[in-house]
């Protein structure tokens, strides 16, 4: 699992995002604004939800020299209509932040809001089970994605390729002799790093319990194999890795995962299909 800040100044990928959107300037602005203009502005929230993404539309605000006044922090809920945060400042750089300010604002809040419905769900159900990302994010924003989830009070899951060892499917098919080549791993690396196997049935989930590893991914496994996984495990007397139930998990299906007892619950769909809450910008 991993942890990670996000800085207050303007950060290569924000500036980015700016390039992309402004580069060549905005040609209605500039033809219709004075350039001298000060205007008052507000962000309104178009539904419920989650914010996250206040640093990173700051970044903006500052780098526009647009002053703001926040009137949620990241985590914090806001209902239909809300005033997120007040703006004042040259009225074209107002309107040059305006669209990449409100995408990443809506994109990440979208994402937090989703996580905090999925821990929701689950925690009514298995208290002791965390909702958790996967590397299903889009690439360059794998850093906002991942942050929202943990906003919305999520596990960021893996970072990278390199946070911690999965084994999955692919990985075991290249490996002659799994037992054998998981204990040299953990010899080399101690506790340094966790180690991870992906399985998908019962049978080879059992097979798993018996290996030097920390987590057991259940992929792909339909809730009904892994209740009956984690039930034969309760009368085991040694000590058994972690649970991890991923693959197709949706808000719709959810629940039954839950009522599983795992530790963990991973989704990529709170990264590659949450929706973005609709906020407005507005001149006042």
């Amino acid at each position: 699992m991993c942890t990670f800040v996000i800085e207050d100044t303007l950060d290569s990928e924000i500036e980015r995002f700016l390039n992309e959107d402004i580069s060549n300037g905005d040609i209605t602005s500039d033809l219709f604004i004075d350039a001298t203009s000060i205007s008052n502005a507000e962000i309104l929230s178009r539904e419920p939800g989650i914010l996250s993404g206040r640093s990173e539309i700051s970044q903006i605000f500052n780098h526009f020299n647009i002053e703001s006044n926040w009137l949620f922090q990241d985590g914090n809920s806001f209902s239909d209509n809300s005033q997120i945060v007040k703006l004042n400042g040259l009225s074209k750089s107002i309107l040059l932040s305006e669209r990449v300010s409100l995408n990443l604002l809506g994109h990440m809040s979208g994402i937090a809001t989703s996580t905090n419905n999925a821990v929701k769900i689950t925690k009514q159900i298995s208290p002791h089970t965390n909702i958790s990302a996967t590397r299903k994010t889009l690439p360059g924003l794998r850093k906002y994605e991942k942050y929202s989830v943990i906003v919305g009070g999520g596990l960021p899951h893996r970072y990278d390729l390199n946070e911690m060892i999965l084994i999955k499917d692919n990985h075991s098919k290249l490996i002659n002799n799994l037992q054998k080549s998981i204990s040299s791993v953990r010899n080399q690396i101690g506790s340094s790093k966790k180690i991870e196997l992906e399985v998908d049935s019962l049978e080879s989930a059992m097979k798993a319990i018996n290996l030097d590893i920390d987590i057991i991914l259940l992929d792909n496994m339909q809730p009904e194999d892994i209740l009956k996984f984690m039930n034969k495990i309760k009368s085991i007397s040694q000590k058994i890795p972690l649970t991890e139930a991923s693959g197709g998990i949706t808000m719709s299906n959810l629940q039954n995962y839950a009522s599983t007892g795992v530790d963990i619950i991973s989704m990529g769909a709170l990264t590659h299909s949450s929706k973005s809450i609709n906020f407005s910008l507005q001149i006042i």
